[in-house]
């Protein structure tokens, strides 16, 4: 799909984007996170952040 494509003139921007997405990426993921503010996205990936740091600092060694 080009930009000058005249099958997506009628498509919103969303849609344009989920046609470019791989087949076996889910979309509704997508979607849920376009529904959300930068900011509520940013605050989303900071507390995975803390989420993954607190994980690697707190694991345990794998017991034989």
């Amino acid at each position: 799909m080009s930009p000058a494509d005249p099958s997506s003139a009628d498509l919103t921007w969303d849609q344009r984007i989920f046609q470019l997405i791989d087949p076996g990426v889910d979309g509704t993921l997508i979607a849920e996170n376009l529904r959300r503010t930068p900011t509520e996205r940013l605050e989303r990936m900071q507390d995975m952040a803390r989420f993954l740091e607190n994980a690697r600092r707190d694991r345990r060694p794998a017991t034989p």
